[in-house]
């Protein structure tokens, strides 16, 4: 029985503690009550499910005696590595995994014959048949990966259009029809919206690359929110909700492809001034996701923008580019209880095990660090990388490798990444306390725990030593789970903790 939909299982039972009577009748304290009983809550059951990733298989379930569970009393902690779990020490909540729909791989998704492309749509999307993606970050206008470079307001160069009567949503119409098909196989996709550069009208140079002098010239502060909103509104028009939007993808570099230059102090005026008044007075939720650059910046830009827009932005989005997942948990010292996702994340092609230990590994780290949610780049890039006007960035992979000539599907080591985490931690789940193992290891072994909303527990190993096996004890109540996890390889083991 697949433990996603296990929700009807009921809690073992406990037995409440009686009142004892004193000389002076008092009662115990309930407080002592409350902790004895939750401490009961959660448990290691006899049945956990196990899935390998390394050099020959791919998310292969493993044999029921991969994972041996047993009494703590026998538990040898002189050997192996122990991980001591406290399922009761909820942190942060996850909303998901996913990828994005680029103009490139809305391209090659729609040249799919239509049954192929449904197969392959269930597998990323549906919760039951695939690996459940929930999270969909998808660009505004052009990117890196587009047939060509556009906006939904292009104008000739000399003309202007403040009042967006040129506004044209026609081109996002595969995205569109993507996000929504995405949506209906599983209903709990978040969708994050990011720009890569306004109209070039609006910019201070008639310029679709990111270079130092194209930026949004002032007066187009209120033409480019309104812009902005009427994105989001192309969108949720056709039944399609967005969650969250960024004001700029990566402000602070010139880029080979279209971009927009900005500073902290811009992008802050702009989103107090400008985009937050905009989505409230459209009547809009959607929240408002800042940075959206690498770690690195973090200190460099990210901290000064969040600390100026509170109130109005609703949290951080990150790249993995440059800079280390744990600096998110630096971050989040200074401003706890924000929402901080990884919302780009890419590496090379073909992908490799060692590309699939990286990834995995910043996953879990990201999860540890307090991130709410991981999101790659490309949903499907060709064999060859891209399509991308002036062939941009064909090094970068997808988690789908699609054959525009021959209509084949390759499921990348990317995609398989991802199923290590959206198969079996739900939306909703918490990670929860345990032991971090990458401090000491140099991050050569990484591991996360969470729980899901319907108390299935999920935990994630990634053993990224070229010779060395590690035998991981997780110790959680009065049980121990033990399991090897080979070298180069990584393992997700999910039970019913009920």
């Amino acid at each position: 029985m697949r433990l996603r939909r296990i929700i009807s299982w009921t809690l073992a039972g406990v037995m409440m503690l009686g009142l004892v009577s004193c000389g002076n009748n008092e009662q115990v304290d309930s407080d002592k009550q409350k902790e004895e009983v939750k401490q009961q809550q959660y448990i290691i059951g006899e049945e956990p499910l196990a899935f390998v990733s390394d050099a020959d298989v791919k998310f292969v379930k493993q044999e029921a005696d991969y994972i041996h569970v047993y009494d703590k009393s026998e538990l040898d902690d002189k050997s192996g590595i122990i991980i001591e779990v406290d399922a009761e020490a909820a942190k942060q909540t996850i909303d998901g995994f996913g990828a994005s729909f680029t103009d490139t791989a809305s391209y090659l998704f729609m040249e799919l014959p239509e049954d192929k492309r449904e197969d392959v749509m269930v597998k990323l999307f549906d919760e039951e048949k695939g690996i459940g993606l929930d999270l969909i970050r998808n660009p505004i206008g052009a990117c890196d990966f587009s047939l060509e470079y556009y906006t939904y307001d292009d104008m000739p160069e000399g003309q202007e259009d403040f009042e967006l009567n040129n506004f044209d949503f026609s081109k996002a119409a595969n995205q569109v029809a993507l996000t929504k098909r995405a949506m209906e196989l599983n209903p709990d996709i978040k969708l994050f919206l990011a720009p890569w550069t306004a109209p070039l009208w609006m910019k201070t140079e008639y310029e679709w690359l990111g270079t130092a002098n194209a930026s949004l010239r002032r007066d187009c502060y209120n033409a480019y929110a309104n812009y902005l909103v009427k994105c989001i509104q192309g969108y949720e028009e056709q039944g399609v909700p967005v969650y969250s939007i960024s004001v700029q993808n990566e402000p602070f570099s010139s880029l080979d492809w279209p971009g927009m230059m900005w500073n902290w102090e811009q992008l802050a005026n702009f989103t107090n001034d400008r985009l937050r008044p905009a989505l409230d007075a459209a009547g809009l939720t959607t929240k408002i996701h800042n940075l959206d650059y690498n770690w690195s910046r973090i200190a460099d830009g990210g901290e000064q923008i969040m600390a100026s827009t509170i109130g109005n932005a609703d949290g951080m989005a990150f790249h993995w580019y440059y800079g280390e997942p744990e600096q998110m948990a630096e971050f989040a010292e200074n401003f706890p209880g924000v929402d901080m996702y990884v919302t780009e994340a890419s590496y090379d092609r073909p992908s490799s095990l060692a590309q699939m230990l990286k990834i995995t590994s910043y996953a879990a780290r990201s999860l540890r660090s307090g991130a709410n949610g991981y999101i790659m780049w490309n949903l499907a890039v060709g064999p060859n990388g891209g399509p991308s006007y002036r062939d941009i960035n064909l090094h970068n992979s997808g988690l789908l490798t699609i054959d525009e000539e021959t209509d084949s599907v390759e499921f990348t080591g990317d995609f398989y990444s991802m199923a290590h985490f959206s198969k079996f931690i739900h939306q909703g789940a918490v990670v929860v306390d345990s032991t971090d193992t990458g401090i000491d290891s140099e991050y050569k072994l990484v591991n996360v725990v969470t729980r899901n909303p319907n108390g299935t527990m999920t935990a994630v190993i990634v053993n990224s030593n070229a010779n060395e096996d590690a035998v991981c004890k997780f110790v959680m109540g009065d049980k121990v789970m033990e399991a090897t996890v080979a070298a180069r390889s990584m393992v997700t083991i999910t039970w019913n903790a009920n």
